[in-house]
């Protein structure tokens, strides 16, 4: 019953304690979460550069490793040692290289503009979002899947309200919401539960200048389109005072 208990709780939230997730890793409590990385990260990083990845609460590691077979450099940290130690295993099975601790989302220390990728599956991400943005670099990205609260009509699970999740990161660039009823990754009952999924960037400083037909253009400079001349200034194009007349303007039709 003990046992039981603990799996109730562990695959309502998500968030169990190191030595409940120990016992799911070496196999005591069934199938209880799939060994494949998680759709929606394989999906958004499909076309993405790889670069510095956090995998936060790794688990066995499906989605780190994923990271790395395509060529990321991946770091990730599970307070689980059955999972971090699993992890581990298949990696120098696979002849890959992960770095890995075995700690805590609050002892974790993520950096300042430190990572280009930072996943979140099933963790506590109201918890360490304030964190998130600072330690991305500008033009990385946090991707995010996790219940919303409307699986307890199901299923006595959920964490987020409608649009709850994208209001964590104000300052990022939402490339890509989901709110879906599908299969999570974590599930005791296999059944289909309303997940949110979010994929956002932090976005990098506006380059000075602008672009005309491909080429850059100083901050000032003026190119003509037809008898009209245009301007380069700090908030882009702009019809150049100097069209109310063609002949001063250097532009003809």
């Amino acid at each position: 019953m003990r046992c039981l208990v603990a799996l109730f709780v562990l695959c309502s939230t998500s968030y169990g304690q190191a030595n409940e997730y120990n016992r799911t890793y070496r196999g005591e409590d069934g199938d209880v979460f799939t060994r494949r990385p998680n759709a929606f990260l394989v999906e958004m990083t499909r076309h993405r550069k790889p670069g510095r990845a956090l995998d936060v609460g790794m688990g066995q590691g499906r989605n780190a490793i994923y990271l790395a077979q395509q060529g990321w450099n991946v770091t990730g940290f599970d307070p689980s040692d059955e999972g971090v130690s699993l992890a581990r295993a298949e990696a120098r099975r696979l002849g890959l290289h992960i770095q890995t601790e075995i700690t805590t989302f609050e002892k974790f220390d993520m950096g300042q503009e430190r990572w280009d990728l930072i996943v979140l599956t099933y963790e506590p991400t109201k918890a360490v979002a304030p964190t998130i943005e600072r330690a991305l670099k500008p033009g990385g990205a946090v991707l995010i899947e996790d219940r919303h609260v409307d699986t307890r009509r199901v299923w006595p699970a959920g964490t987020f309200t409608n649009n709850e999740l994208m209001s964590l990161f104000p300052s990022l660039r939402v490339l890509r919401y989901e709110d879906v009823w599908a299969r999570p990754d974590w599930s005791a009952k296999k059944l289909d539960e309303r997940l949110v999924r979010l994929f956002a960037e932090k976005t990098q400083p506006r380059e000075p200048g602008c672009l005309w037909e491909g080429k850059p253009v100083p901050e000032g400079g003026t190119v003509c389109w037809e008898a009209v001349a245009l301007q380069c200034t700090a908030a882009g194009w702009q019809v150049s005072p100097r069209t109310s007349g063609a002949a001063t303007s250097g532009c003809s039709r």
